[in-house]
């Protein structure tokens, strides 16, 4: 099942909105020097009663100022052991738009972990290796990584960005992207960055091709055109998806596997010849898509191909917390 159409009306309104989403009294909160004295605190005060922020995943309100990126990460140990700095990042980063329980939802993609695919392993001890899965069958793509677990704060702002628009999310995600990618990849490793296309038709239901999106977030966090430079390239001239595919709503993996059978097109084969390209997505369910994408840009010539993504299911973990935490969209889970 698609996300609502939306019109190109719609969605340039929405877009205009969402961009920008900081109200007008907003001003107010950063005065300084005399005015935050007794009528700067009564000023917050009113602020804070008639314009609370609301958290873009629970949905509950909170003052402004109460709340530091210091105070959720920096003083709990428990969040910055083994996480690669990502609970930092992702706190920093998701600061602004999430209460401080949600905030604390985040899981990171933790070692041990496959090498390859990037599952996370039950035993929190030992070092990272090869799953089952890939053992048996390596596949197309190299390796892949996620910033966090799908679940909790973080799947109900994919959720946000994807099925309501919430374009105010795309640049702390694409920030979020930007910096964990320095986390698992070296300088110079990745020649160009590629997001999953979307179907022509797919693209007029919903609009916008999220995905797209994020790699040009990303471009912004990192100052870089998405037009001019060679590692942020336009990617339809170069990558698309040739034919419309069923939803993967409910399809086990061979059923996924066999729906987007052929369902990509490189169509600049020079653009990817003898490249280290990066596909970027919004999450890593069974790997289906991303393989077959890999296997496309492989067959054309790329010399490898890596798959990043905001987040990963982690069937191999059955404490979630998708029931538990409350923030679970019933109408959304699953939905490609």
């Amino acid at each position: 099942m698609n996300g609502p159409a939306i019109s190109s009306q719609t969605l340039a309104t929405k877009k205009e909105g969402y961009r920008h989403d900081v109200p007008a009294h907003a001003g107010l909160l950063r005065l300084k020097g005399p005015v935050l004295g007794f009528g700067g605190y009564i000023g917050r005060a009113l602020t804070d009663a008639i314009f609370p922020r609301k958290c873009r995943a629970c949905g509950a309100y909170w003052p402004h100022g109460s709340q530091s990126s210091s105070s959720h990460v920096d003083h709990n140990p428990d969040l910055q052991a083994g996480d690669h700095g990502l609970c930092n990042i992702f706190h920093r980063v998701a600061l602004p738009f999430l209460c401080s329980d949600c905030l604390t939802s985040f899981e990171p993609v933790r070692s041990p972990l496959c090498e390859r695919c990037g599952v996370m392993f039950k035993s929190p001890v030992g070092e990272d290796h090869l799953c089952s899965d890939c053992l048996r069958q390596p596949g197309a793509f190299r390796r892949a990584r996620a910033a966090g677990v799908y679940s909790g704060a973080l799947m109900e702002l994919v959720h946000q960005l994807k099925y309501r628009a919430c374009f105010v999310l795309l640049d702390p995600l694409g920030q979020l992207l930007q910096e964990s990618f320095q986390l698992h990849w070296l300088p110079g490793e990745i020649d160009m960055v590629l997001p999953i296309p979307l179907h022509a038709r797919r693209w007029r239901q919903r609009g916008f091709n999220q995905a797209q999106m994020l790699v040009d977030a990303w471009a912004r966090a990192e100052g870089r055109s998405t037009r001019d430079e060679c590692r942020f390239p336009k990617a339809r001239d170069i990558f698309v998806r040739s034919r419309p595919t069923a939803p993967q709503t409910g399809l086990g993996k061979p059923e996924r596997r066999r729906n987007i059978r052929g369902a990509f097109k490189v169509v600049d084969r020079a653009a990817v010849k003898g490249r280290s390209i990066l596909l970027v997505d919004d999450v890593y369910t069974t790997g289906a898509t991303a393989e077959e994408a890999a296997r496309e840009l492989k067959e054309n010539g790329a010399e490898a191909v890596d798959v990043f993504t905001i987040a990963r299911t982690m069937p191999t973990l059955d404490r979630m917390g998708r029931k538990e935490n409350g923030l679970v969209n019933n109408e959304f889970e699953g939905r490609e």
